[in-house]
């Protein structure tokens, strides 16, 4: 705009530069009038001039009647042949500029995964990626309704499971566990906690609850005679001290203690023999047909009675919480954190980077992913490529006439003002070759002639 305005300026110069040479001129005819030069001057001034204002006059009739005088024909055109030039715009934009087959090729010629790769980690301000995502998963829970989205999720996983056959996947799964080794971790910590929350007192009295309790089912199941004899029997070995019920609390409650350091070890036949049950469990999932029948029928029937709804709900209202607020989850340990906020960010944002990472290394996956996303582009120009010269059509006419000019005459008023430049300069050189072959070889050809004639 402002390189417009100087051309402008400069153009406004040069008109009144050949103005002020023509009545220059005319005023040297007056004072010289035997002399050549002010004729020579005058011939040049005035094609200039008329130059000058022939290329005013067409370059503002482009855009607007010449002075306000709207009964010269053929002004304001751009005003005038408004529809004209909308729809010659359009055209040029939605067949030429823009068509359909220009599109699809240079659709095809990019590759749109490794362009979507490249933004998202251009966009990533030199964060990880994994904390764009960790922040995107906090501001959505954040700001959803986590009701009825445990309502949907609730839906979706019924669904989901009904159709799915699990025992494969229930078998894939538990192998998985058992073959990263996480099993015998597991194991160990159940163990701690068992050591842990065993407190002498309340075991002890456990232990003997449970002995008392059977003592008094053995002494009262079968005839009276049976029991009579069974209780003489217990009375007789409690007078003697055979059978002291404090002494056998204190032996189940030692054997329970030694038992229970025993399992500490990772290799107590125990633990093996489960890892080893588990192992027969995961491969009978995967691949016994009368499994998979009595997984599934089972899987409907516990699908009939539960709903995921309240866990559903609770796992987001604590994800949300570790992620939005400075509280913590605790664990079944009273008194110790399961996990903190800031460590159950840094897990999520290893997980995203560890996945982004193998997306981005699974060749596979991406020439997949490829294929479909150009088949879904590919489609959509060819099903919404006349809203190019929709929108084109609708922006243009949203401008008035005196827009449209204006936007038009910002585009091109730097040539069109170099045109009157040139009109003013090519006017004058015009006139000065006019006087030149008028007096310097038509009339010394004309003279010659009437000299040779008379």
């Amino acid at each position: 705009m402002a390189a417009m305005k100087q051309m402008k300026r400069k153009a406004n110069l040069s008109l009144l530069f050949v103005v002020l040479l023509f009545m220059g001129s005319v005023t040297a005819i007056l004072m010289f009038p035997e002399a050549w030069w002010p004729r020579f001057l005058l011939y040049t001034a005035e094609a200039g001039l008329v130059g000058a204002l022939a290329d005013l006059f067409a370059v503002t009739a482009l855009f607007r009647h010449p002075l306000g005088w709207k009964w010269i024909p053929h002004t304001a055109i751009i005003p005038n042949n408004r529809d004209k030039l909308v729809n010659g715009v359009v055209d040029m934009v939605e067949q030429q500029l823009l068509s359909k087959d220009m599109l699809k090729q240079k659709v095809r010629e990019v590759r749109l995964v490794d362009r979507a790769i490249s933004w998202v980690e251009d966009k990533s301000d030199e964060r990880m990626i994994f904390e764009q995502g960790r922040d995107v998963l906090s501001k959505i829970l954040a700001d959803v309704d986590l009701t009825k989205m445990s309502g949907k999720l609730d839906i979706q996983i019924r669904e989901t499971l009904l159709k799915m056959n699990v025992s494969p996947y229930a078998g894939k799964g538990l192998k998985w566990v058992l073959d990263e080794g996480s099993l015998q971790a597991w194991i160990s910590r159940i163990v701690e906690y068992a050591v842990a929350h065993t407190p002498e007192i309340e075991t002890k009295r456990w232990i003997r609850d449970m002995l008392e309790d059977s003592i008094y089912r053995e002494t009262h199941r079968g005839n009276k005679m049976s029991n009579l004899i069974k209780k003489t029997g217990l009375w007789i070995a409690e007078a003697t001290d055979s059978f002291n019920i404090d002494d056998a609390v204190e032996a189940l409650y030692g054997r329970l203690q030694d038992f229970l350091l025993e399992l500490r070890n990772p290799h107590h036949e125990l633990r093996l023999l489960i890892e080893e049950m588990l192992y027969e469990l995961a491969e009978n999932l995967e691949h016994r047909t009368d499994v998979y029948a009595t997984i599934n029928d089972w899987k409907v029937r516990a699908l009939e009675r539960i709903s995921f709804l309240p866990s559903v709900q609770a796992l987001l209202e604590s994800l949300r919480q570790l992620l939005t607020d400075d509280n913590r989850l605790e664990s079944f340990v009273q008194g110790q954190p399961l996990v903190q906020r800031q460590e159950m960010k840094l897990w999520m944002g290893q997980f995203i980077q560890k996945y982004w990472d193998q997306f981005k290394a699974d060749h596979h996956l991406l020439d997949w992913l490829e294929q479909h996303l150009q088949t879904f582009v590919q489609k959509v120009i060819e099903t919404e490529h006349a809203l190019i010269g929709h929108i084109v059509r609708e922006t243009l006419e949203d401008y008035t006439d005196a827009k449209l000019a204006a936007f038009i005459e910002s585009k091109v008023g730097e040539d069109l003002q170099r045109i009157r430049i040139n009109g003013a300069f090519i006017g004058g050189m015009i006139g000065a070759g006019i006087y030149g072959f008028l007096h310097g070889i038509y009339q010394p050809l004309l003279d010659s002639a009437s000299r040779f004639l008379g």
